[in-house]
């Protein structure tokens, strides 16, 4: 199986598996994650400026966390000092 068509299966089951959760398990989903995010706001900030491949990693995933939870209607303040990351 190629690596897009891999890719695809793992969407697509997590696609089922969301859709599966009850309102509670949504909400507790959306919570943690929430949690997460505002616990590692600060490390993430006083990292903005560093040029390391880990901390680029780790920018980009804690962007791509508040995306995912923006769009789950969950709003977060976004730290200046990653507001033009």
């Amino acid at each position: 199986m190629s690596r897009l068509a891999s890719r695809v299966v793992e969407l697509v089951a997590l696609q089922d598996a969301l859709a599966d959760l009850t309102a509670e398990e949504m909400h507790a989903l959306t919570a943690a994650a929430a949690w997460y995010a505002k616990r590692h706001e600060g490390i993430i900030s006083e990292r903005a400026g560093d040029a390391s491949a880990l901390a680029v990693v780790e920018r980009e995933r804690y962007l791509t966390l508040h995306s995912a939870l923006g769009k789950l209607g969950v709003r977060l303040r976004l730290p200046d000092s990653l507001s033009h990351a």
